[in-house]
């Protein structure tokens, strides 16, 4: 019964809070000048950050989680190294065993990367997403700040892709990504791991959700930008939905019912967003999430917005907001 009391309570807070009738700490950005692609990390000698910049991937030490004031910084990579050109995206920074991985994506020089795949595809068209693939980084030491080394592209089946990230279940890891079908039409895909730069020798790529709903094909299709959200033995992909540039963009979710996390029947997709723009709030274009786990137990979402309706006048801000569970599910919005 209290689980109930306290899950009809967090539903109902977490509806007014949208309404703007209850205000919270998390209205504002906590970074407001950058923010596209967020992701924030916590380790016992402090928090980092980093974001899309484009042109290389920077981490910076920041005072704390939900205070972005630069302590220091360092830039690990640059546009130009290991055959890529440009549009160095969505960088992440995970800790596996004693190592830190950071996953990003790019457009790498087409004498140095093959032709990707895009399955499905009417026509041949010819384009730079042909030439745009994830990649990974290890560091040489435990320490973040340390150097690293450019380890793999990484391409299931061939495909171009983009927004990797890592999944982690029984003992086994897994590359999840949206990967490009047609010109800008894209879809979740899985894919098993060897090590965190490698993928499984035979393992093929698994297409888990692609752009159904109309909310998922505002502008053009998009199912990009899932991050992983655990909660005990509760699993979830949030990822985002319609052209980020189209006033539509959102946040859909997948829920793992068991069994197989590379096999689609695994998963049970919303047929309605999980989260959307805030009016009230001042808060527009809401995507591309990740989540922050601290060791007292709580978990935020990490994501980007703009504070007006026009994509092109405002920058993507970094925000955050305390994830609560009503009824077993994750409230996002």
């Amino acid at each position: 019964m209290n689980g109930f009391i306290k899950s009809v309570t967090t539903f109902i807070l977490a509806i007014f809070t949208f309404m703007g009738i209850v205000s919270t700490p998390y209205s504002e950005p906590v970074d407001n000048y950058n923010g596209g692609d967020p992701f924030i990390v916590e380790t016992e000698d402090g928090c980092y950050y980093t974001y899309t910049t484009g042109g290389g991937i920077d981490i910076l030490k920041t005072e704390s989680f939900d205070k972005i004031e630069v302590i220091d910084k360092k830039t690990v990579f640059w546009s130009g190294w290991n055959g890529t050109v440009g549009d160095i995206w969505a960088p992440e920074i995970h800790k596996i065993g004693d190592r830190w991985y950071i996953i990003a994506a790019a457009l790498f020089d087409s004498s140095v990367v093959e032709k990707g795949t895009m399955p499905e595809a009417k026509e041949y068209k010819e384009h730079g997403d042909y030439y745009r693939y994830g990649f990974i980084l290890e560091s040489k030491t435990e320490d973040i700040f340390g150097e690293y080394e450019f380890k793999s592209i990484i391409a299931p089946d061939g495909l171009n892709n983009i927004d990797g990230t890592y999944l982690q279940k029984d003992g086994k890891l897994y590359y999840l990504c949206s990967a490009y079908v047609d010109v800008a039409y894209q879809c979740l895909y899985i894919c098993e791991m060897e090590n965190p730069y490698t993928l499984k020798k035979g393992a093929k790529a698994v297409m888990l959700s692609k752009p159904q709903y109309y909310w998922e094909k505002k502008g053009w299709k998009v199912n990009e930008g899932p991050a992983v959200l655990y909660n005990g033995d509760d699993m979830y992909i949030v990822y985002s939905a319609s052209g980020f540039s189209s006033g539509g963009y959102c946040m859909g979710m997948l829920t793992y019912k068991g069994g197989d996390v590379a096999d689609k029947s695994s998963w049970c997709k919303s047929p309605v967003r999980a989260s959307y723009k805030n009016c009230i709030k001042g808060i527009y274009n809401a995507g591309h999430c990740s989540f922050l786990y601290r060791e007292n137990g709580e978990i935020f979402m990490v994501y980007h917005g703009t504070p007006t309706r026009d994509f092109e006048a405002s920058p993507r801000l970094t925000y955050i907001k305390p994830i609560e569970f009503a009824f077993g599910k994750p409230v996002l919005f």
